[in-house]
């Protein structure tokens, strides 16, 4: 079931195309890879998807209720980030739903026995554990440590820190969140080895969906099912992660070189066949040869550029 479908999705600026017709949908619990060269509009459309920027045509479909986080990469412009109090603090707030039932828990235990032997409190209770919220400040202290985020930091405040560790704890934030649709931006920059393979570790293990735009080749084939490729302004698909996604790649643009290198050899000879009925004045094996050549140069399809590496 797609808990995300784009139908022909477009965004220009002035007379620059930026994405023309873009069409994919993804799963739910899907993990996709989104490449592309620099400029090919990777963060383009994920602001789009995350509703952060509009498209000047197609539509963005998702599923009722979702969720989606997006890790920007200038985390200190979020003012909820930078006016928080901690590092833990800006990470824990991630559990939005979580953090909301521990004040009401609170407010009915302020109450005394009227409050905590109440049916809301029951049900409230009941809901929190199920979202396993007594072990949020587990999975907090989890994710800052398995980011690299020295524990030394986790009092200070989240601008007082480098701009690579700022936006780890972002990461750490929307880690936690644990959103139904999560998309990162080159998420590996500013990690060690460590911290690498812990996100690895992480990502995989979630069942819920993930679209990652990353140069990182050993990353994507560690962690993603499937390739989205932007090229060209258009979006294709691939099985498999990022090795069998160039395989796939070279193979196709064999294939459309192949085919592009016939068509322009069948045009060439047409032209040279409408010369010569022109010049023999043989106007209805000319006007014949003339809608074939017509025909080809319809059909015919650029060469492809190189994929991006």
């Amino acid at each position: 079931m797609s808990i995300l479908r784009l139908d022909g999705v477009r965004r220009e600026i002035g007379d620059f195309v930026i994405l023309d017709s873009v069409t994919a949908a993804l799963a739910r619990g899907e993990r996709v890879g989104l490449v592309g060269g620099n400029g090919a509009g990777k963060t383009t459309l994920l602001e789009i998807i995350a509703g952060r920027e509009e498209a000047d045509g197609g539509q963005v479909h998702t599923a009722k209720g979702m969720r989606i986080g997006l890790l920007k990469q200038e985390a200190n412009l979020d003012r909820r980030f930078s006016e928080a109090p901690t590092v833990r603090a800006v990470v824990r707030s991630g559990a939005v739903e979580v953090e909301r039932m521990e004040r009401d828990l609170a407010e009915l235990e302020a109450r005394g026995a009227d409050g905590v032997q109440s049916p809301a409190y029951a049900a409230l209770r009941d809901r929190f554990e199920a979202l396993d919220g007594y072990h949020l400040d587990q999975y907090v202290a989890e994710a800052l440590g398995g980011l690299g985020i020295a524990k030394d930091l986790w009092e200070h405040k989240p601008v007082e820190l480098s701009g690579g560790e700022q936006t780890r704890v972002a990461l750490a934030r929307l880690l936690v969140a644990d959103p139904d649709l999560l998309m990162l931006d080159e998420p590996t920059n500013h990690l060690d080895i460590a911290a690498l393979e812990w996100l690895e570790m992480t990502l995989v293990k979630r069942d819920r969906a993930l679209l990652v735009a990353s140069h990182d080749r050993a990353f994507l084939d560690n962690v993603v099912e499937r390739i989205w490729e932007l090229r060209d302004r258009r979006l294709a698909t691939f099985r498999g992660a990022y090795s069998a996604y160039l395989l796939q790649r070279e193979a196709s643009d064999a294939r459309a070189r192949s085919v592009a290198g016939s068509t322009n050899a069948a045009i060439k000879r047409e032209e040279e066949l409408v010369q010569r009925y022109r010049s023999q004045r043989k106007h209805v094996k000319m006007h014949e040869h003339e809608r074939r050549l017509e025909a080809l140069r319809a059909s015919r399809a650029e060469v492809p550029k190189a994929a991006a590496r």
